[in-house]
Parts: C-alpha cells; structure tokens; sequence
C-alpha cells in the first residue's frame, strides 16, 4: 500500500516539476551581459617570475569604455606596489593625473597603460592599476602577482 501511494504521489508532483518557468522568471535569472556594459581593467607582469634584480613590464588594458568618452580622456592612473613584508597600506605609490584640455572633437582615451618597475629584493610583490576618470568613476585591476628569486 505505502509502495502504491509514494508512485501515486510522484504521478503528480512530477509533472510541476517540468513544467517550463514564466518569460518573466526566465528573464530574471539570466546573467548580465558581456563585458561591454561596464569598464574593466586587466593587468599583465611580464616576466613573473625572475632572478633579482628583475625589470618587469606592466600593461594594462581598459575595456568596456567609450574611446571617446571625455569623461575618461586623460584620466588619473595609480599604481600600486606592495613589496614583500608590506601591507596594502603601506605600499608604494605612483600616480600620474595628467590634465585634458582637448575640445570635444579631439578626445581620444587611452586604453592600454604601460610601466617598469625593477625589483631588488627577493619575494612576493603584488601590483595594482587604478584608473579614475573625471566624475570619481574607479575602474580597478586585480593584483598581478611577481615572484622574484635569489640566485644561490
């Protein structure tokens, strides 16, 4: 009897289970769309890995903005280095805020930014670029790692 009754039920509970979801709910639970929404920032080192001393070369690409958006024409770069034993606040620095004073028809955005870092000491560095248009608008790498070596 109990075995008669578990079928039965499932009879009729299967059913709603396959039953397809609303436009609406469907909608919902789709993801964003791609990257072209909002402006993102990819960091490369290269090398990553290297004996002391290393010159590494840093670029940054900018995706998902307007290359003539005035809003990011010539806009404040940051990069931030945390060497090995530093914390995120103590670490170094380095910011470029050039002023844009191009008319309307001349604005053009930077979209890859480079630097050259040469690193002595042994360790693990972390490396950041932060770019900062006009209105405050943040657009932030996430922290591309450098392993240097001693030679022994």
């Amino acid at each position: 009897m109990t075995r008669r009754l578990l079928y039965i039920t499932l009879l009729l509970l299967l059913p709603g289970v396959f039953v397809p979801l609303p436009a609406e709910a469907r909608a919902r639970k789709e993801k964003p769309a791609a990257d072209g929404d909002k402006p993102r920032l990819t960091l490369i080192a290269d090398p990553a890995v290297g004996f002391t001393p290393v010159t590494v070369s840093l670029t940054g690409h900018l995706t998902g903005v307007d290359l003539h958006d005035r809003n990011f024409c010539h806009a404040a770069v940051t990069w931030v280095r945390i060497d090995p034993g530093q914390s995120e606040r103590n670490g170094f620095k380095v910011r470029e805020d050039p002023a844009c004073v191009h008319p309307d028809e001349e604005i053009s955005v930077s979209d890859t930014f480079t630097r050259t870092f040469e690193l002595y000491r042994p360790g693990s560095y972390l490396i950041r670029l932060e770019i900062q248009a006009k209105d405050g608008t943040r657009v932030v790498s996430t922290y591309t790692h450098v392993e240097v070596l001693r030679v022994q």
